[in-house]
């Protein structure tokens, strides 16, 4: 889970907002996917909660709107608020088991009450520093509130989802391109350096799972 910086709202929402009786519940669908599509590209492709790839018009890697603060905790006007959303995966959401689902398909749920987040916000990286890997692809914390976000309210590590293996797929593949390019020998810091400015600075398409790449490469780097 990385950090996502917003940007500016797309104008559809905007006019949308200002009429008098516009609500998130009858936001029309082309407004929707104005906003969907702006949230894809500020997140670079990638839910903004378990990191697998997502795309507007893809039915394999469908896309949905997620409030950070619950609907159920916000007024009208602040469903409409564009800041306050992110872009999400489906998260099996059809599963017959909540066991089953994650991301805000697990967080919606849970009681009212149970929804907002002890700790986590994507749009604020401070929160987001406890965040851990462990070898095996688990997403983790040592702060419990941090790790009840992650695993209670999120389920990052849905076995159904095979998110953990997800994780480690793509860190397995980080180091072979690694072990191609210096073989035989420990890659230099600076190329460490080199390949995590490369996922921090990825954009419109970002690395699927690159917060599990992202943490290893500062781990390496110290």
């Amino acid at each position: 889970m990385i950090e996502i910086k917003k940007g500016t709202e797309p104008k559809e929402l905007l006019e949308y907002r200002q009429q008098k009786f516009a609500s998130y519940a009858d936001m029309p669908a082309d407004v929707k996917k104005k906003v969907i599509k702006s949230l894809l590209l500020e997140q670079g492709h990638l839910c903004a909660y378990c990191m697998s790839r997502i795309n507007a018009d893809d039915g394999k890697h469908k896309t949905t709107i997620e409030h950070c603060t619950p609907q159920s905790a916000t007024t009208e006007k602040e469903r409409l608020d564009y800041k306050n959303m992110v872009a999400v995966c489906w998260g099996n959401r059809d599963a017959h088991s909540n066991d089953d689902k994650s991301c805000d398909a697990k967080r919606g749920t849970l009681k009212d009450v149970q929804q907002n987040m002890k700790k986590i916000n994507v749009l604020d990286g401070s929160t987001l520093s406890d965040i851990k890997y462990r070898s095996d692809g688990t997403i983790y914390s040592d702060n419990m509130e941090v790790d009840e976000d992650l695993n209670v309210r999120l389920n990052l590590n849905c076995e159904a989802r095979r998110l953990k293996e997800c994780r480690l797929q793509a860190l397995r593949s980080l180091h072979r391109n690694i072990t191609l390019k210096y073989p035989n020998k420990t890659a230099p810091k600076g190329y460490y350096q080199k390949l995590l400015d490369h996922y921090m600075e990825q954009r419109e398409m970002k690395e699927p799972y690159s917060g599990i790449l992202i943490d290893w490469l500062k781990i390496h780097i110290r």
